[in-house]
């Protein structure tokens, strides 16, 4: 049993060296030096009688792992001890990396331990969060976050500021709660992973968050300008040796059980996922009869623009490794490639008879390949679509890479898509500070017999660079879309146009970390998008932008901004409800708060007033949030828009309401219920998941749509569904 007494003094004492270096202000690069010449690469020691993984650190083994406790603040002093004592210990046996935590605290009673589900954000809670790099390469890795009230999620690192959270790995985690603090005890299975196993190391962090004193902790590099997430910044742990990660085949077989109580019918849907690790450099993923039951329903949004709304991808088979075919730092628009056109065409789902997906590295290489098999269709046919991306590791932190997409999911025709991109990544080792920059260009060509495009200016390129440091935040970039350019597999927003952007932020925090202030940032964007002739389509310039976080952790905004837009054909607003032809200015203001999100009610406001073609629009949001405990969430939303065009006038009110119920951190019951005035409708959907072993789940899952004219309910839709789905790893 770990002795609790004894160890706080030699934590105390392991601290004491770094609280005198940092008392005395000096250099911001000398002291980073000082910080990541640490001892920060550790032996992990190997056991033969693995803990129990129950969060209460009384196995005997865990004495035989030396402690690690060198944590320095990240936030809000960088460097300096930290209020707390975080102790980690290390543990492996052939089959699991085990990682126990003992997070002191000297108020028990005010730990924040409210998020208990699988999978959502962790961060409004006392968390924490590990980084694993197994290939020791700093280009990709895995997070791994657990909370005090025993939540878990995880994710892929796929770049130095991004993970991606969909991915979902097996593993085991538990918590428990004292006078001292919280524990955690963590097993993360080998055959999870993939590893180098010629590896003499791999790159390790940890961070710890603590809501009470809004304090980020960290192992290695506690600067301010490094993510957790860098993994170059990362430490180390060595020593491990005969890791089982067995054949590397998993089989996820499920069946769904589906009740339309509007057709009065009942079917059934059997289907599977296989994944087989080739080597532990590269994963083989099959679907057969793909099925997506229990995927959440997407937030309501009403949009008053001429322009399409763009909807995130919550499809597990696609979330899985989709990093790999992200390009050239586009977020939205133009997208080569958006999963959400596989599947989903008009808003209309499509079953997809199967799918094969390869993922992987070869030295420099990392390649992602997809195509899919969409069921026959009487409008469409049967429809065959492929992706395949390619990335070259150049630099020290740089990449060049290429992508390819073949087919069109919404018309009888094919459609062809090749792009490059370069993406550019340097870091001052010492301050953290770095450069970035993205370039891309890609080409379309579309069946002249089925598309819309005539394959005449089928080009889109653009380039983006900045400093994305504090205390100065800047970036510029350029982009140009083809009038023919058309990604039948991505995502493009506007197309003949040239767009300019810029963004410029100051960002302010003061000395003392007991200044009711947190940070103050100033700063001021800039948009312009012009016709391919350079006419002015759009200018927008926000004039400044001042964001206040305070120590409280409530935050404070506010935005004035100038808008010109040149309207060339009249457009539908909603329906009967047109914007004229002509040129507007418009000005505006746009403001709110929010309160500490970790409290168990957190609440956000926001207002804003501008001109809008021609009249004025009114827009007002409030946010409630409830968590009275670990075992519940509650949230309530209200939208209100209202437009004065002169000649229309109109209304759109949008409620949105959630109740979760945690009985354990594996079985759960979520409700989220959404109205908007607009189209009149009601949607319900109520989820229970139920993962009574690591990899076994139960879902029950209802969802009904209901009009709402006349104040009579009408159910146009009204389905039940369960799915039982199974893992079995080899």
């Amino acid at each position: 049993m770990i002795g609790t007494v004894p160890f706080a003094c030699l934590a105390l004492c392991a601290a004491a060296p770094l609280a005198d270096d940092t008392n005395v202000s000096g250099d911001r690069a000398a002291l980073s030096k000082d910080l990541l010449a640490d001892d920060l690469l550790r032996v992990v020691t190997r056991t033969d009688t693995p803990p129990v993984i129950d969060g209460v650190l009384d196995d005997e083994v865990w004495d035989k792992a030396d402690p690690i406790v060198n944590f320095s603040q990240v936030i809000p002093s960088e460097g300096v001890p930290p209020s707390e004592i975080t102790e980690m210990r290390l543990l492996y046996d052939s089959n699991n990396l085990y990682i126990a935590f003992r997070c002191f605290d000297s108020q028990p009673d005010r730990i924040v331990a409210a998020q208990m589900q699988r999978d959502i954000s962790l961060n409004t809670d006392d968390h924490i969060t590990i980084i694993i790099d197994p290939f020791d390469r700093a280009r990709s890795g895995y997070e791994f976050q657990i909370s005090a009230a025993g939540g878990l999620r995880d994710g892929l690192v796929e770049t130095d500021a991004a993970t991606n959270y969909d991915w979902r790995g097996l593993w085991t985690g538990r918590v428990a709660r004292d006078e001292f603090g919280w524990t955690a005890e963590i097993a993360i299975p080998f055959n999870t992973i993939s590893f180098d196993r010629s590896a003499a190391k791999w790159g390790f962090n940890v961070q710890r968050y603590i809501p009470r004193t809004n304090e980020t902790i960290r192992w290695a590099s506690p600067l301010q300008n490094t993510e957790l997430t860098r993994l170059s910044a990362a430490g180390g742990i060595t020593g491990l040796e005969e890791l089982n990660q067995g054949i590397g085949l998993t089989f996820k077989p499920f069946l769904r059980a589906e009740n339309d109580f509007h057709r009065d019918s009942v079917s059934f849907k059997p289907g599977f996922d296989l994944f087989y690790s080739i080597n532990p450099n590269v994963t083989l993923a099959l679907t057969v009869n793909t099925d997506f039951a229990e995927t959440e329903v997407d937030d309501l949004v009403i949009n008053l623009t001429r322009f399409p709304t763009f909807l995130p991808e919550k499809r597990d088979f696609f979330l899985q490794d989709a990093g790999v075919f992200e390009f050239g730092g586009i977020n939205r628009s133009p997208l080569p490639f958006f999963s959400r056109r596989i599947g989903i065409v008009g808003g209309e789902e499509k079953d997809i008879l199967a799918g094969i997906r390869m993922t992987g590295r070869h030295e420099a290489l990392r390649f992602g390949l997809m195509n899919v098999q969409m069921k026959h269709d009487g409008d469409l046919g049967g429809k065959n679509l492929s992706v395949a991306r390619g990335v070259i590791d150049v630099l020290d932190e740089s990449s060049l890479g290429f992508i390819f997409t073949h087919g069109d999911p919404a018309t009888r025709g094919d459609n062809t898509l090749a792009g490059v991109d370069f993406n550019y990544l340097h870091r001052d080792p010492a301050t953290g500070n770095r450069i970035a920059g993205n370039f891309f260009m890609m080409g379309t060509h579309t069946d002249p017999a089925t598309g819309p495009r005539n394959n005449s200016d089928p080009l889109a390129f653009g380039a983006r660079i900045g400093m994305p440091n504090e205390p100065w935040r800047w970036q510029l970039g350029y982009q140009f879309i083809g009038s023919d350019f058309n990604p039948a597999l991505g995502f493009v927003q506007r197309r003949d146009r040239r767009v300019y952007d810029s963004e410029l932020v100051y960002r302010w925090r003061p000395r003392d970390s007991s200044h009711w202030i947190r940070t103050l940032d100033i700063g001021t964007t800039t948009e312009l998008w012009t016709y391919a002739n350079n006419d002015i389509e759009q200018a927008t310039v926000e004039m400044p932008s001042v964001t206040l976080s305070t120590r409280a952790n409530w935050q404070y905004y506010v935005r004035t901004f100038y808008d010109h837009e040149k309207i060339r054909r009249p457009f539908e607003i909603i329906p009967d409800t047109f914007v004229a032809p002509d040129d507007y200015d418009m000005f505006g203001v746009f403001g709110g708060f929010r309160t500490n999100t970790s409290k168990p009610i957190a609440m956000r406001f926001e207002g804003g007033y501008r001109e809008f073609y021609t009249g004025h629009r009114t827009d007002f949001l409030a946010r409630l949030r409830l968590r009275p405990s670990r075992y519940f969430f509650g949230g309530l939303d209200y939208e209100r828009t209202y437009v004065d065009l002169g000649h229309d006038r109109f209304t759109i009110h949008v409620l949105r309401s959630q109740a979760n119920v945690l009985f354990t951190p594996t079985l759960s019951w979520n409700n989220i219920v959404q109205w908007d005035s607009l189209s009149e409708n009601i949607t319900i959907n109520s989820r229970v998941r139920w993962e009574f072993q690591p990899g076994q789940e139960l879902f029950f899952v209802y969802n009904e749509n209901m009009l709402t004219e006349d104040r009579r309910f009408h159910s146009t839709n009204r389905k039940a569904i369960v799915k039982l789905g199974m893992t079995f790893r080899f």
